[in-house]
């Protein structure tokens, strides 16, 4: 590491020196342009020539298909490169691409938003992203992965209530939804770290907020998994032909619906910087936890047949595990209302 003064040129210009030998391994002279990038408290300095071609290096990207032997894989290596915020992405094969590995490129780019086929030939498709981030803002993305999740929890239980396997048939078709949404907020966001600008286009005060948002997203679409997973064990309760109680559905239908309000202000707090309603978000989840074990042992009383208990165990427990996600949420909150000096936390007077 190596130490500069700051030297005052004219009358209001700082400026530093660069070390000699960055400057010669570089190629640089005067007149150069480099770019600074700014990175949380310390400042980044790149050569012109080399941000050109890092930006050059994520503009298209080749993938072999023809190393793509195992089921699935091909579309593992698309999305992860949309993810990373890549914008063209050409599949090759040497000789033909494989009628599965076509399959597998149309069905993957249905999945992820922006993503489209602008090429094909026998050997060759070639996939471009068309997002502008600006038009994306991430608060808007996360409530609408929010909405997802608790839109599903709210049909499958409903379907509980009713009987009506269709609720509990939308809630599932919803998580494809919930995927794009995720995938598209850590694109956005990996490609925030890599470009400063898109900091602030994307509506973060700062690039501290990014670890953040990626834990918010992977909890919201953790929740919308479990939903699916309560939809499935809802139909599968439902093929049963069992009489369900009214009055255990209700109570399984009022736990679902503190669950997600319980996240729901653990949002409002993150998104608003509402330490209040986080807290509130944390006891409510607290509380959730007792009323779970209230609710399986009513279960245990009312049924003893395996083939029902196991389904409606699986119900429980996955709306317990979403009301961990509320906790997980709201502390961040806390975290993101302290990153500022406030009057309720500021720096301590000399």
């Amino acid at each position: 590491m190596e130490s500069r003064k700051i030297q005052k040129v004219g009358a209001a210009t700082l400026t530093i020196s660069l070390p000699k030998d960055w400057v010669t391994q570089r190629n640089l002279k005067k007149g150069d342009q480099v770019f600074l990038v700014e990175e949380g408290d310390t400042l980044r300095i790149m050569p012109g020539p080399a941000m050109e071609e890092r930006k050059r290096q994520w503009e298209q990207y080749l993938i072999d298909a023809d190393m793509c032997d195992d089921p699935g894989l091909l579309e593992r290596i698309i999305v992860g490169n949309y993810v990373l915020g890549r914008q063209k992405l050409i599949v090759k094969s040497a000789t033909r691409l494989r009628s599965e590995h076509i399959e597998e490129v149309r069905r993957t780019s249905k999945k992820l938003m922006g993503l489209g086929i602008i090429e094909e030939t026998a050997s060759k498709i070639t996939l471009q992203c068309s997002l502008d981030p600006a038009n994306y803002p991430l608060d808007a993305l996360i409530k609408r992965l929010f909405n997802l999740g608790a839109t599903m929890l709210d049909e499958a239980l409903e379907a509980v209530v009713t009987g009506d396997r269709r609720l509990a048939e939308d809630a599932i078709k919803r998580e494809d939804d919930a995927d794009m949404m995720y995938w598209l907020i850590l694109r956005l966001v990996l490609s925030a770290q890599i470009d400063e600008a898109l900091v602030e286009q994307l509506g973060m005060r700062s690039r501290l907020e990014i670890p953040g948002y990626r834990v918010i997203a992977r909890d919201l679409e953790k929740v919308a998994d479990h939903a699916e997973e309560i939809a499935r064990a809802v139909l599968t309760l439902l093929n049963t032909k069992v009489d369900i109680s009214p009055s255990f559905a209700k109570q399984l239908k009022e736990l679902a619906d503190a669950v997600t309000e319980a996240y729901g202000k653990a949002l409002g707090g993150l998104l608003s910087r509402d330490i209040k309603q986080a807290n509130e978000a944390i006891h409510q989840q607290e509380a959730i936890m007792k009323r779970e074990q209230d609710l399986a042992r009513l279960m245990l009383k009312e049924y003893d047949d395996p083939r029902i208990i196991i389904p409606f165990r699986t119900v429980i427990n996955g709306i317990v595990k979403m009301s961990e996600y509320a906790h997980s949420i709201a502390v961040i909150a806390f975290n993101r209302y302290l990153e500022k000096p406030s009057n309720l936390c500021r720096p301590a007077p000399p």
